[in-house]
């Protein structure tokens, strides 16, 4: 457990006393009888030394040189070992993260709190830096009757219920198999190529957003996806997703369909450059033969990060996820 470094009481009457600063910055490793602060009081000032040993976290809100402190007045901890920094448990805390999944920075000791927030960012700062990507957006209608038509088929097949999701997790895999011109990251004003394919897919849990990874999943049967997916949204939802189930996806599949969503523009998932947006699957009328008609159909949006791909890569990749979809049995027989 921290230990706390509390104001001490330098003469029989003192109540308060002035924080005249630290003498070792944050994060450095104290030992016993180092001086680690200087206070004053009314009558002396003196260099505080360390009761214990261990490493100094001086928090956010710890009095600066010159403020008034009174005794008995928390000022920061001293770390033992391998611990989180308090302001790490907290943030771990609120982001419903396990702390014992943290691992700390190449080369440190302690947990921070930016390795808190290497696990999973907090959505405002996710966006802010994904609306600094120069975006484009691509749209296609894809008729999904055989779609549909396949979901049904495995539903009585498979031990874990097959969702649509789970077939289009799939589609885009393959699709990326084929056009890996999008199976890449923009990281310090370059590209990055990946060679794995892991598919994140977006969920709401318990009203934060997460986004766990089907890792391999081009090579992976509907049925193993369906596990893995089922195992991590269940994971996420109670809390306890690691590290690697949030880690190195290479596209975010996102589904607002079940919300009656039709069509939408999703935003980039950082540092991916490249998100499908799935909308409602319902009929719709379209034109076949010079006829009206209604149609099962599923609308997908495709956003990219034109720093990645150009039009023409994208184009190509939404296309035949297009064609996957509408002719999926292709993707059953894929292993």
């Amino acid at each position: 457990m921290p230990i706390d470094i509390t104001v001490p009481r330098l003469g029989w009457s003192m109540e308060e006393g002035t924080f005249a600063g630290w003498l070792v910055p944050s994060g450095s490793p104290v030992t016993v009888g180092q001086p680690i602060y200087s206070l004053e009081s009314d009558k002396v000032t003196m260099d505080v030394e360390a009761l214990d040993a261990g490493t100094l976290h001086i928090p956010d809100d710890a009095p600066v040189a010159g403020a008034t402190v009174v005794v008995g007045q928390l000022l920061g901890h001293l770390l033992q070992g391998n611990e989180a920094s308090p302001r790490a448990r907290a943030t771990a805390l609120a982001l419903g993260i396990d702390i014992a999944t943290v691992t700390p920075r190449e080369g440190a000791t302690r947990i921070i709190e930016a390795d808190v927030l290497k696990v999973v960012r907090p959505a405002a700062k996710l966006m802010e830096e994904a609306f600094r990507a120069p975006h484009f957006y691509l749209h296609a209608d894809a008729d999904a009757t055989a779609l549909a038509s396949l979901r049904n088929a495995l539903l009585p097949l498979l031990p874990k219920r097959v969702s649509y999701n789970d077939i289009l997790i799939k589609a885009v895999a393959v699709a990326l198999k084929q056009h890996p011109r999008l199976n890449a990251h923009w990281v310090d004003n370059a590209i990055v190529q990946r060679t794995q394919i892991h598919i994140g897919l977006a969920v709401d849990a318990d009203d934060r957003l997460l986004v766990p990874v089907i890792r391999n999943a081009d090579q992976k049967s509907i049925a193993d996806i369906a596990a893995d997916r089922a195992a991590l949204v269940e994971r996420c939802r109670q809390k306890k997703a690691t590290r690697e189930d949030l880690a190195d996806g290479s596209v975010t599949l996102t589904n607002l369909g079940t919300f009656g969503v039709d069509r939408f523009q999703a935003i980039l998932n950082p540092p991916q450059s490249a998100i499908l947006a799935i909308g409602r699957i319902a009929q719709r009328p379209v034109v076949v033969d010079g006829q009206v008609v209604a149609r099962l159909t599923v609308p997908i949006s495709l956003s990219v990060d034109h720093r990645v791909a150009d039009g023409l890569a994208a184009a190509r990749f939404l296309q035949a996820i297009v064609e996957l979809v509408e002719a999926p049995l292709r993707l059953a027989l894929i292993q």
